[in-house]
């Protein structure tokens, strides 16, 4: 023991031994502090992750929000447009109607055109209209024919189908409905018992239109006419030398009126020849209208020509629409004088006095292109690329 203690005296390690032991301490002190600033970083990475996940949610939902925004931004802006061009077409309107005021008087008994109703079912653009009577026929790009009630129920009578293509023109001769689609064929319909009675492959395209005289049917397609036997349904004759698309045939009883590009040519019925070539400078003629007086022709270029019937001289050029004129169609006003409506691309009908060559109403209705028209009984009807057929009176 006496050993033990001398040592302890003279030993010189002795004092690292408390060293020793105080930097033991200080180290597990250390270690438990690294496991906590560990423990500190864990948590702080993944608050950093949870931030950096709800960061990228709100930049995707920003971007959602944001497109939304310019979408509707764009949309807002188109309607903007859309209002001031209808601003501005209804000012020209009032414009017209005050220097026609000026000009030639308001006829304070003037009867203005109304839309009285709207027959919806077509799944598609409606291209094509005849009456029958109280009955109405449509032809649309779904490749139906429907059958409307305009007297009772104005509801459709019964839908018909057969064509593979879409439906282009419509013309009744007696008894029997004629249709012509995109099929390249025709079909003829028993309106009394609104079945398919026989189906012709007429073109190599096309059908764009039909017309009826006599004992034939008059079909157009591309560069050629082609004449039908309407007893025996086969072809006697084809009218060839067209330049273009025969979008227009009108047919009377002694001459056929056809359209195509930049021209319109009268043929005679008796022998099928081209008896006079009436040059229309607006492109190509989209629609044509005869009366006893006047020859009208609608064309690309947004205008409406107007020739003597009998001389073929030109009288008017009338101008207003902002699209192709597609359809034309002469309305009986009273006292000999005749109406003139014309639709047009640019989702409007205008009403013209065939007397002063002025436009007296514009019919804003449709909400698209307004294709075709049918007259009968004082009301006219007007088919569109909106679906929808609209009854005016």
């Amino acid at each position: 023991r006496q050993q033990i203690q001398d040592h302890l005296q003279c030993c010189r390690f002795e004092s690292v031994k408390d060293f020793l032991g105080r930097t033991e301490s200080q180290m597990n002190e250390l270690k438990r502090a690294l496991e906590d600033k560990d423990n500190e970083i864990g948590f702080l990475r993944s608050t950093v992750s949870n931030l950096s996940e709800r960061l990228g949610m709100l930049e995707r939902s920003s971007e959602i929000r944001l497109q939304r925004l310019e979408t509707d931004q764009s949309k807002v802006g188109q309607d903007l447009l859309d209002t001031r061009h209808t601003l501005s077409f209804m000012t020209n309107e009032l414009h017209q109607m005050q220097n026609q005021m000026g000009t030639v008087g308001m006829d304070l008994d003037q009867h203005y055109w109304k839309c009285k109703g709207t027959f919806v079912g077509h799944e598609g653009p409606v291209w094509a209209l005849c009456v029958y009577g109280d009955v109405l026929f449509s032809g649309s790009s779904d490749k139906t024919i429907k059958v409307w009630d305009t007297h009772t129920n104005y509801k459709c009578l019964k839908t018909l189908e057969g064509h593979n293509g879409i439906v282009l023109a419509l013309c009744i001769h007696g008894n029997r409905l004629y249709s012509g689609s995109a099929d390249h064929s025709f079909r003829v319909w028993d309106i009394d018992t609104l079945e398919c009675i026989n189906a012709i492959q007429a073109h190599e395209n096309p059908v764009c239109t039909l017309a009826t005289s006599a004992n034939f049917l008059f079909s157009g397609s591309l560069k050629t006419i082609k004449v039908w036997d309407m007893h025996q349904h086969q072809m006697v004759h084809e009218m060839t030398g067209q330049n273009h698309w025969v979008r227009a045939l009108v047919a009377t009883q002694k001459f056929l009126y056809s359209g195509s590009y930049q021209s319109v040519k009268i043929w005679n019925l008796e022998s099928f020849e081209c008896v006079k070539v009436v040059h229309v400078s607006g492109g190509s003629v989209y629609s044509i209208a005869v009366t006893d007086q006047h020859l009208i022709a609608g064309t690309y270029e947004n205008e409406i020509n107007v020739w003597d019937v009998r001389s073929h001289k030109e009288l008017a050029k009338l101008s207003g629409h902002a699209g192709t004129v597609y359809a034309l169609a002469a309305v009986p006003k009273g006292q000999g004088q005749m109406q003139l409506f014309s639709a047009s691309y640019d989702r409007t009908l205008r009403v013209w006095h065939l007397e002063t060559m002025n436009c007296v109403q514009t019919l804003i209705r449709h909400q698209g292109s307004v294709a075709c028209l049918a007259t009968a009984r004082g009301r006219v009807y007007s088919g569109a690329v909106d679906s929808a057929v609209k009854v005016w009176q």
